[in-house]
């Protein structure tokens, strides 16, 4: 696939928050002055987070591990 999608076939693929946990990931991207306001981890399809499923639990322990307030706003 990757040779008929690319002119030469050649790609790289890079990884370079794979050996990071949730919370190297947020101390990482606040180092960066990555826009974390504009990810998005909960589950519920709503245009707001909803703070509860596992995957907003997880994101909002590892702001509070990294010393900083998640910037998106939750029910």
């Amino acid at each position: 696939a990757v040779t008929a999608g690319t002119r030469d076939g050649a790609i790289d693929i890079e990884t370079p928050v794979i050996q990071l946990d949730k919370t190297g990931i947020i101390r990482l991207g606040m180092n960066l002055t990555a826009p974390l306001h504009l990810t998005w981890s909960c589950y519920a399809e709503e245009a707001t987070a909803c703070g509860v499923c596992d995957s907003c639990a997880l994101r909002l322990r590892a702001f509070e591990r990294a010393g900083h307030t998640d910037p998106i706003p939750y029910k």
